[in-house]
């Protein structure tokens, strides 16, 4: 992860509480901050780091984030409410795999389910899809308070009417009721079924999106699994969880107490000595180790690296795919020694 010091170009208010802010990133750094639609970037204030996905499309040459003041949140309240146009911010290359794969030469039907600030990374697919893709179904099932808290409503209305065979937005409210009951309130599993049976075929869908609160992420990508799509076609974005990372999985005895390691970031190769009384990626910053990393709780792929000498314990995530387990990938941020000598290599992902 490589971060750049960019100043902020535009910031349009979209709700009460958030903003759209672009970066100015300059053509020299155009190659470098190329990005698929769904990723996302890290900002770094003062220390505190937090991803922000990138709400346009690829082809419009503009680096773009969506962010909703969230009460509590220090990081978010700032952005939303004192950067101002000039002001530079700490901003890393895009990372992140909330990706879909582009298909222009095909007739298919995209699902998004998303809520609130959710919708960010949705943006950015959608545009960059109906931009390629002719023949393409856009379903985008979005849920907010009330007409008045919609991120991004204007763009999704100008997408609506430039492309009103492709794309299809519904929205559902919490606190607004509409004429269609079925747009009220949350979707949950019972939501999910009516909309099943009167809004979309689900042996039409070829890529199920789902990004939003965690209780809702998972209600969903369940259920759409269940109703028949496999895993692999349904994709999900997590930014916080509400396990913390050492509760992710208890420590066995067998662990070992320290453990030589050996790590490769960005063609160099480091050498320390780490204890298991900490997380890897926490290891590595306490030796001066400028170690990728954003949540450190499972939820998002900084930190992913892969294994190459000894083994490591990992709990619960959210990221890694069987595939990936297989290749010997692991995420720093949840890996607990197992081995006394280790070798883990950042640059080989």
């Amino acid at each position: 992860m490589k971060f750049h010091l960019l100043k902020i170009k535009a910031i349009h208010r979209l709700t009460a509480d958030s903003v759209q802010i672009t970066f100015d990133v300059p053509t020299v750094l155009h190659e470098e901050f190329s990005f698929v639609p769904g990723q996302y970037i890290t900002l770094d204030i003062d220390g505190t780091r937090r991803d922000y996905s990138i709400c346009e499309s690829p082809n419009n040459k503009e680096w773009s984030i969506g962010v909703k003041a969230m009460e509590g949140g220090k990081i978010s309240t700032y952005l939303v409410n004192d950067l101002k146009v000039g002001d530079e911010l700490k901003v890393s290359t895009p990372n992140g795999r909330f990706t879909i794969p582009s298909k222009p030469n095909e007739k298919r039907t995209l699902i998004a389910f998303t809520a609130g600030s959710g919708i960010t990374p949705i943006m950015a697919m959608a545009e960059y899809t109906l931009q390629t893709e002719e023949w393409v179904n856009f379903h985008i099932f979005y849920v907010n308070k009330n007409s008045q808290s919609v991120m991004f409503q204007d763009k999704l209305n100008d997408l609506s009417a430039k492309y009103p065979q492709n794309l299809h937005v519904h929205h559902f409210y919490t606190q607004e009721d509409q004429e269609n009951f079925i747009y009220n309130g949350r979707i949950d599993e019972k939501k999910f079924d009516l909309i099943l049976n009167q809004l979309i075929d689900i042996n039409e869908v070829d890529e199920a999106m789902v990004c939003g609160p965690e209780e809702m992420i998972f209600t969903l990508a369940k259920k759409i699994n269940e109703a028949g799509i496999v895993e692999k076609h349904i994709h999900f974005e997590l930014f916080t969880t509400a396990v913390k990372p050492e509760q992710v999985f208890e420590k066995t005895e067998d662990e070992v107490q320290e453990v030589n390691v050996k790590v490769t970031l960005d063609g160099e190769e480091m050498e320390f000595v780490w204890n298991r009384e900490k997380n890897l990626i926490d290891a590595m910053l306490d030796h001066d180790i400028d170690a990728p990393y954003s949540c450190k709780g499972g939820v998002c792929s900084s930190c992913m690296c892969k294994v190459t000498e000894g083994e490591v314990n990992i709990g619960e995530n959210f990221v890694l795919t069987d595939s990936d387990y297989e290749d010997g990938m692991t995420l720093a941020c949840i890996s607990r020694p197992k081995t006394a000598h280790l070798a883990i290599d950042f640059d080989d992902v």
